[in-house]
């Protein structure tokens, strides 16, 4: 996998420019919701223009119905499995990711889910999952999980943002070993610390990607 991999949402994205040697793309695949017992999946719509030798990465990102509450069935946990299993057979996609922000009375739930999922992936398929960063520093709950990493995303991070920000600025790291093979950072919220060069750096951008905002962060991040 490449040093660099560029989170790439919803929206019409042209990757052609990037060098495969260096950077990676983990696209959002789809979105599934959850809403009493069953699974709403909104695969992916806008086109995506990357290069044949790029690393990709397949992101399923799962939400919950805040006002109809998912009943957490089987049923549900069996459909989102066959859901992920389909966007690892996407042209040139070489690992899947899962992105649940789960509540806490969520979280035995998607702990299964994992398990299940990495029973049911092809052998070769590296399975990982983004974890907020208060899970890495403060909470790690899902240190038992089947995965090759839990990439930390330290943006929007909400009531925690000063707290992780002042932990990592002054040399903390993560409390948990899945959490300390990556970064995850946004264009728009840089991180003021030093990056350990021995892990990956996943880049969220608010915007489509373009050749110029790789330039602009070659000053500071993509220097490792």
């Amino acid at each position: 996998m490449p040093k660099f991999i560029l989170w790439t949402w919803e929206r019409p994205e042209d990757l052609r420019f990037l060098d495969a040697r260096k950077y990676g793309a983990a696209f959002l695949a789809q979105t599934l919701t959850l809403r009493h017992d069953i699974v709403l999946p909104n695969l992916r719509r806008q086109p995506l223009l990357v290069g044949t030798d790029v690393y990709l990465i397949a992101v399923t990102r799962i939400e919950t119905d805040k006002k109809q509450r998912p009943n957490l069935s089987d049923m549900q946990k069996e459909e989102i499995i066959t859901f992920i299993k389909q966007t690892a057979t996407l042209s040139n996609v070489k690992a899947v990711q899962i992105d649940f922000d789960v509540l806490v009375s969520e979280r035995a739930f998607y702990k299964n889910l994992v398990f299940n999922l990495k029973k049911n992936l092809p052998e070769n398929t590296p399975l990982t999952i983004t974890a907020l960063a208060s899970w890495c520093a403060f909470d790690n709950w899902f240190a038992d999980f089947p995965i090759e990493e839990a990439v930390p995303m330290a943006f929007r991070m909400g009531v925690d943002d000063q707290r992780i920000r002042r932990f990592l600025r002054d040399g903390g790291d993560w409390r948990e070993p899945l959490c300390r093979k990556s970064y995850g950072i946004a264009t728009d919220e840089l991180l003021k610390m030093e990056f350990k060069r021995d892990r990956k750096i996943f880049i969220f951008n608010s915007r489509a990607w373009r050749e110029e905002d790789l330039q602009n962060l070659s000053e500071g991040v993509l220097r490792q």
